[in-house]
């Protein structure tokens, strides 16, 4: 055992969460976010959910059985500027936060309880009404002295009053009753191989013997059976694994063949692209545009770059040349996208002689550019007449409002 205390926040019904945090008028009701091109329903509200609305139903067969229900389009932007609202106010309670999707993040709090003066208990509750008095969403924490328990407890949460604390001195009876499927970590295939060694439930792990997880199962199984007696092996180092690509894509509010709205869309996609490669302190050296018509037919375009950057005034032209090249007048279009891949860390990043100056130059602009925004909000700069526009309109302005 040990003396780790390691907190698991995760945001409930996010997407749904954030369209309600708004569009106040929508509490209470049973709200559906979509998925890309509105084909399913990938979010609920507990309203949707009591309703009998599923996750993954798609969109025409929900609206014919429950009309009622409210379905919005995804709106990914929004999501992501709540998210980092939400990670920026954890990371005052620890050094070392764990990014683990939008909505989810491990913290290790241990030895906060001194800083803070209050016991773990008392702090986790305290992390919780933080988040949602000043992001303005609930959310449910998991406590325990493990990432793999604190996750568990994070389930229990969700069931009960929104936090929960699994206690070293109770793990044996937490893990009683729950199928060995249901621990974080534990996929179909070693599900399938615990129980060939008669380990249907979770605290029947804790019976065997180090030796037998580490010759059935080495690192990874000694470390499950660790994890969930209550030691802490799996860490949590507060850095982010860095992507192999990154990509943004959004089915349009209403299908168009406007060359200058999807123009719009594209520069839009590059800016959020190169924000999130600048973020990770990355350089792409090869693009790629997308444009998906009405009837979902997909159309790209890639190229390789001569020299990687992140910045959207080098690539801006790229993506337009590329857009020219696959645009047609009499075809309708519903969504659009950019993607870059070939990533490299900016710090090894070779520049030749030649764009060396014009390299830093931009790279100076496009960084004043994410002060800007991460001050005021989305939206708050653009680039030329077709660029970044406001592209969450009225829901970008009413967020800039909320106290942070």
């Amino acid at each position: 055992m040990n003396d780790k205390k390691i907190i698991l926040v995760d945001g409930n019904n996010f997407f749904a969460s954030c369209e309600q945090m708004i569009n106040p008028s929508l509490k209470g009701k049973a709200v559906c976010v979509l998925s890309n091109n509105d084909g399913c329903v990938i979010a609920r509200s507990n309203e949707a959910k009591k309703m009998g609305i599923k996750m993954g139903m798609p969109y025409f067969m929900a609206k014919k059985s429950f009309p009622e229900a409210v379905y919005l389009s995804s709106n990914f932007s929004l999501y992501h500027e709540i998210s980092t609202r939400m990670m920026t106010l954890l990371s005052k309670y620890s050094d070392k936060v764990d990014i683990y999707s939008i909505d989810e993040a491990f913290l290790d709090i241990t030895g906060s309880d001194k800083i803070f003066k209050i016991d773990y208990k008392t702090l986790t509750a305290l992390i919780k009404n933080d988040i949602e008095t000043h992001i303005g969403i609930t959310v449910s924490i998991g406590l325990a002295s493990t990432k793999i328990l604190a996750k568990l407890a994070n389930h229990k949460a969700k069931k009960g009053i929104g936090i929960y604390e699994i206690q070293n001195n109770l793990i044996l009876n937490e893990l009683e009753n729950i199928e060995v499927e249901e621990i974080w970590g534990i996929g179909r295939n070693l599900a399938r191989s615990l129980r060939k060694y008669g380990i249907f439930y979770a605290h029947e792990i804790l019976l065997k013997d180090d030796n037998f997880y580490k010759t059935l199962f080495g690192k990874k199984g000694l470390e499950l059976k660790y994890e969930l007696s209550g030691r802490s092996v799996i860490p949590l180092n507060g850095v982010m694994e860095k992507p192999k690509s990154i990509q943004k894509t959004r089915a349009f509010p209403e299908f168009s063949n406007d060359k200058e709205y999807i123009k719009t869309e594209l520069s839009i996609h590059l800016h959020n692209v190169c924000k999130k490669l600048r973020a990770y302190n990355l350089e792409a050296d090869s693009l790629c545009v997308m444009l998906r018509t009405k009837d979902f037919r997909v159309y790209y375009r890639e190229i390789n770059l001569e020299t990687p950057t992140n910045s959207e005034f080098n690539l801006m032209s790229k993506v337009l040349n590329l857009f020219y090249t696959m645009y047609k007048e009499n075809v309708i279009y519903r969504s659009s996208g950019v993607l870059v891949f070939g990533l490299q860390d900016s710090n090894t990043v070779q520049l030749s002689l030649l764009t060396d100056r014009l390299q830093n130059k931009n790279q100076k602009i496009s960084l004043l550019m994410d002060k800007i925004e991460n001050k005021y909000g989305k939206g708050a700069i653009s680039i030329g007449k077709t660029g970044i526009k406001n592209e969450i309109t009225k829901h970008i302005r009413e967020l800039r409002k909320l106290p942070f």
